[in-house]
């Protein structure tokens, strides 16, 4: 397999059990939804055939759409696909000759201090004039501004501590189990919507996951400390970051996936005090 295009699959090493038991445990609540899905599809095809006339394969067809996604969210964990349709859905594009100078600019900085450091298989920029960055899969999304940032070398450090583990696979599994709608419709469809998306089986899980996010961000946060950028995140989130903190009642089992930013600093500054 190319070196490339593997460099992002799930190695031994990124195992670990949280998320392996968590990630098993969403998987199977998943197939109490692909039955509902699986039935809708088929009378949507049926009605189509008999409408247009045709000879449409509605029972394989409708598998597909009741089953596929738990198919294609367990692949997400074994094969290189990448993130080309949250690519598409973000409204990204690709990056200018100039974007990628500075993108390599500061990679190149952090693999001085990490020469093991992998580049993500794709990224793309997004013309948002806020500084913002995510991974998923093995892709990476910076926004306009992020690349415009002193603080780039910091946030992309940061990131690469979800792509250069299980973090940002494991997100797009996870996601990759439900389908749209993924919010609430309204009524008369909101309880159909709630069976076939899949979101009725995330909801024993929500929670759990969201522990094991905001977790997971304080990982990523060592890792960007490690590459000698503790100080310089911290920075960005004391400018950035803080303004998003909201009130949040009962947070430590909450269903938000980041910690408090001031607890963030806290941490990445007796990181730095202790190297």
């Amino acid at each position: 397999m190319n070196e490339r295009l593997s460099a992002h699959l799930i190695r031994p090493g990124d195992l670990n059990l949280g998320w392996v038991l968590l990630y098993a445990a969403t998987w199977a609540l998943q197939w109490f939804s692909a039955p509902f899905r699986y039935f809708a599809a088929l009378l949507v095809l049926v009605i189509v055939n008999w409408i247009a006339g045709c000879s449409l394969p509605v029972n394989y067809l409708a598998l597909a759409v009741g089953f596929g996604p738990l198919v294609i969210s367990l692949a997400t964990l074994l094969l290189p696909l990448g993130g080309w349709w949250f690519q598409q859905q973000q409204g990204g594009r690709r990056p200018s000759e100039r974007e990628r100078a500075v993108f390599e600019a500061a990679f190149e900085q952090l693999r001085g201090a990490n020469p093991q450091l992998r580049q993500p298989h794709r990224w793309f920029v997004v013309d948002d004039p806020q500084p913002n960055a995510c991974a998923y899969a093995n892709t990476l999304m910076l926004t306009r501004a992020m690349l415009e940032s002193p603080s780039l070398p910091a946030v992309l450090a940061h990131e690469l501590g979800h792509l250069n583990t299980s973090d940002a696979r494991v997100t797009a599994a996870v996601h990759r189990l439900t389908t749209p709608p993924r919010s609430p419709v309204g009524f008369p469809f909101r309880l159909i919507a709630f069976l076939i998306s899949g979101r009725i089986g995330m909801v024993p899980v929500r929670r759990l996951w969201a522990i094991y996010w905001r977790r997971r961000e304080a990982v990523a946060d060592s890792y960007a400390a490690r590459l000698g950028q503790g100080p310089a995140l911290a920075g960005y989130l004391d400018t950035h970051a803080l303004a998003g903190d909201l009130p949040t009642p009962f947070k430590d089992f909450g269903d938000t996936s980041h910690p408090w930013t001031e607890h963030r600093i806290d941490e990445l500054e007796a990181q730095q005090e202790n190297s």
